[in-house]
């Protein structure tokens, strides 16, 4: 029996080198199967990018609630304190008692706007006879007077000008003084035609009765508008 020795292909290569296992990397799984993993991984990614977009949602949704609620909060807070305030008005005797009050004088001073803006003013009237006889030496001790007035109250003049007359009494030191008075008063518009009616001297002294004709320029209204005096 003949024994045949194999001899490497190389004669460089030693034994233990052509013993020596080569490792081998190769991929041998089949494409749907390399398709199925990367498509999972995928759908993994998108799973979990929707769920953070989710939790972001849902942190605003949170946020933006909690805020309407401290709003509406305030708000019926705010009402609550107001329907507070108005009951106590409403029960505040006092409050209610000035409130009629001044409602009821801006009432009434409309109300004498119209009724009185043809109305005379005594006052001014009186004052300015009575002021008339200090530039004179004449004393004006009484003052009579009177006026024709229509239904409503005001002055009623029976023709254009005259609404009413004057007397007029007092003392004074001469007739001449009284003529002096009696010029005086005919330069004013509130009177017009000034007349002496009775004139009477004793022991030095002049006592005179003088009649005048009240104008309507003094229907000057107390009410509404300021009247003239000082003889204009």
């Amino acid at each position: 029996m003949t024994t045949t020795a194999l001899m490497p292909l190389d004669p460089t290569v030693s034994p233990q080198q052509a013993a020596r296992v080569v490792a081998i990397r190769a991929n041998l799984l089949p494409p749907e199967i390399r398709d199925g993993r990367r498509a999972r991984r995928t759908r993994s990614l998108v799973l979990i990018m929707l769920v953070l977009v989710l939790a972001g949602l849902g942190g605003w949704y949170v946020i933006a609630t909690t805020a309407k609620n401290a709003a509406e909060t305030e708000y019926n807070q705010t009402l609550e304190q107001l329907a507070v305030v108005q009951n106590q008005q409403k029960q505040d005797d006092e409050v209610q008692r000035m409130i009629k009050v001044k409602q009821g004088n801006t009432q009434l001073d409309k109300e004498l706007n119209v009724l009185l803006a043809k109305d005379l003013s005594w006052a001014d009237l009186l004052d300015l006879i009575r002021d008339t006889a200090v530039g004179t030496k004449v004393k004006v001790t009484e003052i009579i007077g009177g006026v024709a007035v229509d239904n409503k109250g005001s002055a009623k003049a029976e023709d254009t000008s005259s609404i009413g007359t004057l007397q007029v009494s007092g003392t004074a030191g001469s007739k001449k003084e009284i003529a002096e008075y009696v010029d005086a008063l005919g330069r004013l518009t509130y009177v017009s035609d000034p007349f002496v009616s009775n004139v009477t001297e004793e022991n030095g002294i002049v006592e005179y009765t003088l009649t005048v004709t009240i104008t309507d320029v003094g229907l000057c209204g107390r009410f509404t508008t300021s009247c003239e005096t000082g003889g204009k």
